[in-house]
């Protein structure tokens, strides 16, 4: 089935987080997290926002048709955002960014369950209301070795190097492509869709 992108992505469900579309009331605490250099340390930029860059970045994403979310513990607390962006329908792929901007919850899983809601999401078929994608992709900062470990535990793989990809500090740095394929997720997941597990 061929991917296609929705208006807004759909609200999903894991056993401690919510994850809802991101929208202008979710902002300023994704500002104080990109303002935090404790949580840009492995982002792609270290630039603080304005509140004005903010409401932009949100309606470009929304204008390119990436798919934001929100991420809620079992408070309702926000506590990050993942999305799904460049989504390319004809070869069924997209590429994923994750934050989790509340330092004191570091550690306790929180990635690992958002990467498994949104890649169940993003690999299940269209006909029963996900994205139909075949393969989710990401760039992580080689010496990011917490976000490397759970990456590697929800079953992507190292695909490649990119040398000296993104200078910080008067430093280059390499970036590790990652990548996982759909029959790769559903080996671990015991909830596809439609039947069991090849």
């Amino acid at each position: 089935m061929v991917a296609r992108t929705p208006p807004e992505p759909a609200s999903l469900q894991g056993d401690r987080i919510t994850l809802t579309p991101l929208g202008e009331a979710d902002l300023d605490d994704v500002r104080r997290w990109r303002s935090d250099p404790d949580v840009t340390r492995y982002w792609i930029t270290q630039v603080v926002p304005t509140r004005a860059e903010m409401r932009a970045w949100l309606a470009r994403n929304r204008r390119e048709g990436a798919l934001l979310w929100v991420i809620r513990d079992e408070r309702r607390h926000r506590i990050g955002f993942v999305t799904l962006f460049g989504i390319d329908p004809e070869h069924r792929k997209a590429e994923l960014a994750l934050m989790i901007g509340e330092r004191d919850i570091w550690g306790q899983g929180y990635a690992r369950e958002t990467l498994r809601v949104v890649l169940r999401h993003a690999f299940t078929p269209t006909s029963y209301g996900g994205l139909g994608l075949h393969k989710v992709w990401l760039c992580v900062v080689a010496e990011n070795q917490a976000a490397r470990r759970a990456y590697v535990a929800c079953g992507f793989r190292e695909d490649g190097v990119l040398r000296e990809d993104l200078y910080r500090d008067g430093v280059w740095h390499d970036q590790i492509l990652m990548s996982i394929l759909e029959d790769e997720f559903w080996q671990q997941d015991e909830a596809r869709p439609g039947g069991t597990r090849d």
